[in-house]
């Protein structure tokens, strides 16, 4: 909710800074879009902990509680870890680049700190492999049959 409110508040100070005073704050603009992209990305583990991630399963209300634990379990195997692994494999040598020159915004005169949001693609694979490991440890739960 913090990372909403710096975006909601800073967007509404960047308009009213720019069309009623005319005034540009490029670092507002900066932190508004790296609010976002940390709202954004950290969520992803949070829906994932909470079972509320968008499920692409037709034939999931059909399914009996086993079945759907046993979907899910076989998600985690075939895509979750796989994908997620990927994508911080991926992602540690563009990060490791960012974090070694100190990457601020593209703009100049913007807000350092952009190695900071890429790093946040890196703890949320983290957080989404713990997540995805956890479930699999996890036994069904007792309304699963």
């Amino acid at each position: 909710m913090a990372l909403f409110a710096v975006m909601f508040v800073g967007q509404i100070v960047i308009v009213l800074l720019r069309y009623v005073m005319g005034i540009g704050f490029l670092e507002l603009q900066d932190a508004v879009i790296y609010a976002f992209a940390c709202l954004v990305v950290l969520t992803i583990p949070l829906a994932m902990r909470l079972d509320r991630h968008v499920r692409v399963d037709v034939l999931r209300e059909y399914q009996s509680p086993r079945a759907r634990w046993l979907t899910d379990k076989a998600g985690h195997l075939l895509f979750t870890l796989p994908v997620f692994g990927l994508i911080a494999v991926d992602a540690w040598p563009l990060v490791a680049s960012s974090w070694a020159i100190r990457e601020g915004s593209l703009e100049t005169g913007g807000l350092p700190g952009l190695f900071l949001v890429k790093s946040a693609v890196l703890v949320m694979c983290g957080l989404v492999l713990i997540v995805a490991l956890a479930d699999l440890a996890a036994g069904r739960d007792d309304d699963a049959g």
